[in-house]
């Protein structure tokens, strides 16, 4: 059986600069003064990214079944599909010819503080036109078990956790991963309607807060829509799993070094992927994902950390 990564494809491109960017902030009587900043960067890096590429890169990692749908520019095929198809990333994606996949331009100083700016180039501009099934043919919609909706468009999410919903049934258990864009994208509506396709969802601690003060959902409002499960992410702190059974607290690992903490939460959603994939409950899936967090934050970017667990 397989796993469906429906998210974001991203080049990351992180300009590391000297210095530290709150110093360069003038404040006075407590206000910040004009801003006019300049930076001298040491060193320019270029990482595949994305929290659909990142998700799919740690499953095919730990040797799992995954496909990868999104939109995609023509840029993609010189050098981000090849990466992928190298580790056991089954590609189902959409190439626009002419156009340039999503970019994430990030500055980021000594005391890793960032700017960053975000560019969706020709994800948006198609991610709410394209369906399941434009990539996918009948014997991949037969293989997909569980599924997992990251950051695209309120709309984009609800029509693909739909389509999929009708062509599966109960047979494919999905998640909801609205993200960062969950407070920009989505309205209480599309939420409602997000959640009463899912079984389960995932956030981190901003975000969970969000559902509640924005859209009026705590964590026992959304087990009442019929999700089994809510994961809140802590970082450092690990997790916690909420049910109707109650809530389990699951630890974090502590990772050899830290090097960068980009993609850390996408490597605990592979990891928890990979799990349930493997008929391990949803405890012991979090402590996959635990493990995969640290490993990721021990490179730089969500896809070149190496995995030598076995499970």
């Amino acid at each position: 059986m397989s796993i469906l990564v429906v998210g974001s494809i991203v080049y990351d491109i992180i300009f590391a600069v000297h210095g530290n960017i709150k110093n360069e902030l003038m404040v006075k009587d407590g206000e910040v003064q004009r801003v006019n900043l300049m930076f001298t960067a040491k060193e320019k890096q270029k990482y595949f990214g994305g929290t659909g590429g990142n998700i799919a890169y740690g499953i095919g990692m730990l040797g799992g079944n995954v496909y990868l749908h999104g939109v995609v520019g023509e840029d993609f095929l010189q050098d981000y599909k090849s990466h992928l198809g190298n580790n056991n990333v089954k590609l189902r994606v959409k190439v626009v010819k002419d156009k340039f996949t999503s970019t994430f331009y990030g500055i980021s100083d000594e005391e890793y503080q960032q700017i960053g700016i975000f560019q969706p180039n020709v994800y948006y501009d198609f991610i709410n036109e394209i369906k399941l099934s434009e990539t996918l043919t009948k014997q991949d919609f037969n293989k997909i078990e569980y599924a997992i909706f990251s950051p695209g468009t309120g709309n984009s999410t609800r029509n693909h956790m739909l389509e999929l919903r009708k062509k599966l049934g109960n047979k494919v258990k999905i998640i909801f991963d609205p993200s960062q864009v969950l407070s920009i994208l989505f309205d209480k509506e599309t939420i409602r309607e997000c959640l009463s396709l899912a079984d389960i969802f995932i956030g981190n601690e901003t975000e969970i807060a969000q559902l509640n003060s924005i859209f009026g959902y705590s964590v026992n409002n959304i087990l009442e829509t019929g999700v089994q499960y809510v994961v809140e992410t802590k970082g450092a702190d690990g997790s916690i799993v909420y049910s109707k059974d109650g809530d389990r607290k699951i630890g974090s690992v502590k990772p050899k070094r830290i090097v960068e903490t980009t993609g850390a939460g996408d490597a605990f959603r592979a990891g928890l992927l990979f799990g349930l994939s493997k008929g391990k409950d949803i405890y012991e899936s979090c402590k996959i994902g635990a493990m995969m967090g640290a490993k990721s934050v021990e490179e730089y970017g969500g896809q070149l950390y190496k995995i030598d667990l076995q499970f």
